[in-house]
Order: structure tokens, then C-alpha cells, then sequence
């Protein structure tokens, strides 16, 4: 029958929808006043979802619901748009991983060289710690002179037996070399996520742009969505009232206006 609400199929979930669903729980049901039927519903993904009734459209999410009315509908605008901004962090994710590839190498490279000129002066300062322990043990107590108790393995080391400036700093420049191996692992990781976010933006999105009065209604998918477009013609055929001028209401806004033949001067 013409006018009997009709049910668009809302397509399958994304892998990102199930795992939303399995660890948030599922989305909450639209809330419809007394009498309200709903007509259609497309999911947009991350839980959302886009409701028509047969007085208003709503686009419900986890944390948030917003309506509005077909009566008061300006403007039912759907576009496809490429998604320059994710295009834009791809490309300069992948110009911080070209750095990261060429500056590991000398990068590491300047820390070993720290390291070695350091040798040196780390050689003396163990050399110098070795002939003040030997000192230190070469001495014996006088007679009669009480033994001191040596001191118990917790006991922090003398100062001749702690490292030196020059050890110590030579460890951390060892320990930074080492550290620069892993650079070419993150240059790894941004060209994956470079590669996603400039996939993700040629890919692009539809949007949909509802105006009424001063108020917009938006939302978006991923890609060239054709259900999302079969809801915007359910939407437009389900308008209040006469088509309006500017505004798309379903198939029947592509059929266009007749119009009179101009009359001929001179003519009965």
C-alpha cells in the first residue's frame, strides 16, 4: 500500500561497530513520544544511529540524542567529500618517519663515539678506585687494636668504590646507543598509521546536513554509502505539505516542474 512505512536495511556492521558493541554494550533505543512510529533507521557507525518516524528525525548515540522536526526541515542537503585533514597527518606522519629512518643511523652512531672517548677517563677512574682498595686492604690493626667488623654485603659502597663521572656518563651514553636501535621500529609504526589515515581519507565520507531554521542536524559514513542515501530519499518522501523550491524530497525532486506554453501576442 502507498504510504505504509517501509524498513531500509541498515547494512552490516564494521569490525570497529562489534568490538564498540562488545565492550560498550549495545546502543540505546531511540525514545519516541506516544503514538511516534518509526519508518527507517541506517546505523552511521560507532553506535550511532539515524531514526525516521513519521514526525521528526533523530540521530541517536551512547551519550547523546538530537531531533528534528519534518515540519520545520529547510534544507535536506547529502554530499560526498574526500577527507583532506587525514590526508594531511598521512603525509606528514610519513615525512616524521623518513627523519626518524635517516637520523637513526648517525644518531646512534654519535652516542657509541660519546661512549669510546669517554673510555679513557672511565679506565683511570676504575684504575684509581682498584689502587685505593688494595691500599685499603693492605693495611692491618696494630696489637691490641680492636678489629673493626667488615661491613655487611647491604652496606653502601666507600666513595673509592662507587663509579666515577666519567662510568657513569659513559653507561648513559651506552644506554641512549642502545635506545637509538629501537628509532627505526617507530619509523615502522608511522607508516602504518600513515598509510591508514591516508586510506581512511580517500576513502571519504557522505554527508548529511539537515537545516531548519537556525538549527542543523549532521552526520556521516564512511565512503560512498548507498544506504545512507536510500534514507535521505525515504526522508524526502515522507516531508509535510507541496515540494518546496531548493529542497531535495526524494525521487520526485529530479522530475521536473511543468510549466504553460507563453502565450503568443495576437493570438484569441
Amino acid at each position: 500500500m502507498q504510504g505504509e512505512p517501509r524498513a531500509v536495511a541498515r547494512g552490516s556492521a564494521s569490525p570497529v561497530d562489534r568490538l564498540t558493541t562488545w565492550v560498550l554494550g549495545p546502543a540505546p533505543a531511540p525514545r519516541l513520544a506516544p503514538g511516534e512510529r518509526t519508518v527507517t533507521e541506517v546505523a552511521l557507525g560507532r553506535g550511532d544511529t539515524a531514526v525516521l518516524t513519521d514526525r521528526r528525525v533523530l540521530v541517536v548515540g551512547r551519550n547523546f540524542e538530537r531531533s528534528l522536526p519534518l515540519a520545520h526541515l529547510a534544507l535536506v542537503h547529502v554530499r560526498f567529500e574526500r577527507i583532506v585533514r587525514e590526508v594531511v597527518v598521512g603525509a606528514v606522519a610519513i615525512a616524521i618517519a623518513l627523519i626518524l629512518f635517516g637520523a637513526a643511523s648517525p644518531v646512534r652512531a654519535f652516542f657509541l663515539t660519546q661512549a669510546l672517548s669517554l673510555e679513557s677517563a672511565a679506565a683511570q677512574e676504575r684504575a684509581s678506585a682498584s689502587a685505593s682498595a688494595a691500599t685499603a686492604e693492605g693495611q692491618t690493626p696494630e696489637p691490641g687494636q680492636a678489629q673493626s667488623p667488615s661491613p655487611s654485603p647491604s652496606q653502601s659502597p666507600t666513595p673509592s668504590q662507587a663509579p666515577g663521572l666519567a662510568q657513569g656518563l659513559q653507561q648513559l651514553m651506552r644506554g641512549f646507543a642502545a635506545a637509538a636501535r629501537a628509532i627505526p621500529l617507530v619509523g615502522w609504526l608511522l607508516l602504518a598509521f600513515a598509510a591508514a589515515k591516508i586510506g581512511l581519507g580517500i576513502f571519504g565520507r557522505t554527508v548529511v546536513v539537515f537545516t531548519a531554521g537556525g538549527s542543523e542536524l549532521t552526520f556521516a559514513r564512511r565512503g560512498r554509502d548507498r544506504l545512507l542515501r536510500e534514507f535521505i530519499t525515504e526522508v524526502g518522501g515522507h516531508l509535510p505539505g507541496p515540494a518546496r523550491s531548493g529542497v531535495p524530497l526524494g525521487p520526485a525532486a529530479a522530475a521536473p516542474i511543468p510549466t504553460l506554453p507563453p502565450s503568443t501576442p495576437g493570438r484569441g
